[in-house]
């Protein structure tokens, strides 16, 4: 048989989404992040897509090496979140179904950078609150003991599918009232409390109808609990986003956040209905640091209407005909949970042209 190399090995191991194989590599202690926290790095890569939306899987990984290594300045940089015990879970966003979500081939660059760095396939579990909205995006769905595990928290047309945990709540009454399903609770997804001892955030860059755009925070706050839809109108979602993303347990389990921008959207989001209102950056955004990666998220989707000459976001009418607030990410720095100065957050910029 052909000796096959390490990272073949991984590779075929993880596959797309799912896959089976056991890589272990022993773990070495090393500083999170070396500098300032509010500190983002940039990965460019030219050929990462192409005109026609196809996505080369080893330029992704390249970028994600390179990135990973220059955000934490070590060429182990997964041991500055992980342990190889830890089961880890990846936050991904497929509400833009079936035109735009988390890449697969990031995914799958994530997960074979985790089994070569030690973690058990079976303890990566990539997850959306949506198991119907994963489906549409082609993802297959696996709870089994082999290989890395996919599936939702919560499926509406089917529902058996009930991971949320009644004894984990946020609570707010600071919402609107007419769309309480249960009261002022809101359940934790189980699968964030009970399955995974980390969490990477993989969120995407992309305009919404009326927070103003979804990225890192939002990707959070309403992709880990139920009755959220309370929160879902102008006066509430900035405080909401915010509030959520300031809980103890949230902040505590994600351990790194990054945007895919490798495709974009710039109007008409969260779920675009057709290509022109996307662009393609071919660009990845690491960091420790939420309001920072937003802040920067925010920026690059603004300058993109204003070449196409579109209004800023919050002068863009939203869902409700009344102006977008785009106000968390303002407020999430003001809960303490990161940086929204533009000037004061330090961006390394990689270009692998």
């Amino acid at each position: 048989m052909k000796k096959l190399s390490r990272r073949e090995f991984i590779s075929r191991s993880s596959t797309a989404v799912i896959g089976t194989g056991i890589a272990i590599r022993e773990g070495r202690a090393a500083p999170r992040v070396p500098g300032k926290e509010s500190r983002v790095v940039e990965v460019f890569h030219p050929r990462a897509v192409d005109d026609d939306r196809a996505v080369d899987t080893a330029a992704v990984q390249t970028m994600l090496d390179r990135g990973m290594r220059r955000l934490t300045g070590s060429d182990s940089p997964w041991a500055g979140f992980l342990e190889p015990s830890d089961r880890v879970g990846l936050k991904i966003n497929c509400l833009g179904r079936p035109m735009l979500y988390t890449h697969k081939e990031l995914i799958k660059a994530v997960a074979d950078d985790l089994i070569e760095f030690g973690i058990k396939p079976n303890n990566i579990i990539v997850w959306d609150r949506w198991q119907h909205h994963m489906k549409a995006c082609g993802f297959e769905m696996n709870t089994t003991p082999e290989g890395v595990r996919c599936y939702g928290s919560e499926d509406p047309r089917d529902k058996s599918v009930d991971r949320m945990d009644p004894d984990v709540l946020f609570k707010s009454d600071f919402d609107y009232a007419e769309e309480r399903q249960g009261g002022t609770a809101s359940r934790f997804s189980k699968i964030f409390t009970q399955e995974c001892d980390k969490v990477i955030n993989m969120a995407l860059l992309k305009d919404h109808g009326l927070s103003g755009v979804t990225l890192t925070l939002k990707n959070l706050a309403f992709g880990l609990c139920d009755n959220n839809n309370r929160f879902h109108r102008a006066d509430h979602i900035g405080r909401f986003i915010a509030d959520f993303c300031a809980e103890p347990l949230v902040r505590e389990k994600v351990v790194l956040h990054m945007i895919d921008g490798l495709e974009g959207c710039y109007d008409k989001g969260p779920v675009p209905e057709t290509r022109r209102v996307m662009f393609t950056p071919r660009k990845l955004w690491l960091g420790l640091d939420p309001v920072a990666l937003d802040a920067l998220g925010f920026r690059v989707i603004e300058e993109e209407r204003a070449r196409r000459g579109l209004p800023p976001l919050a002068e863009s009418p939203s869902y409700y005909e009344v102006p977008r607030p785009v106000d968390h990410i303002m407020l999430a720095a003001k809960n303490g949970l990161g940086t929204e100065d533009l000037d004061k957050i330090e961006v390394e910029k990689l270009n692998l042209a």
